[in-house]
């Protein structure tokens, strides 16, 4: 990225922020969609299967950092 264009992303107010991303999340996402092999997509969407069928398996955000703390 050109850094006169970082430069003038990183002067816009939150609002302005948050615009470009809603404008250019669809087509970053349709380009990812692509490049994602079957066999992925198929494991992605058993673990959200797994994730909506046991939601009491789920771990907070703080126990996540502690876990990942301990691993360093």
């Amino acid at each position: 990225m050109k850094a006169e264009l970082q430069q003038q992303l990183a002067s816009l107010t939150p609002e302005e922020k948050e615009e470009v991303y809603y404008f250019l999340m669809p087509e970053v996402m349709a380009d990812a969609e692509e490049e994602i092999s079957p066999e992925l997509k198929a494991e992605l969407e058993r673990r959200i299967r797994e994730d909506d069928e046991h939601p009491e398996a789920a771990m907070s955000l703080e126990d996540f950092k502690l876990r990942w703390a301990h691993r360093k």
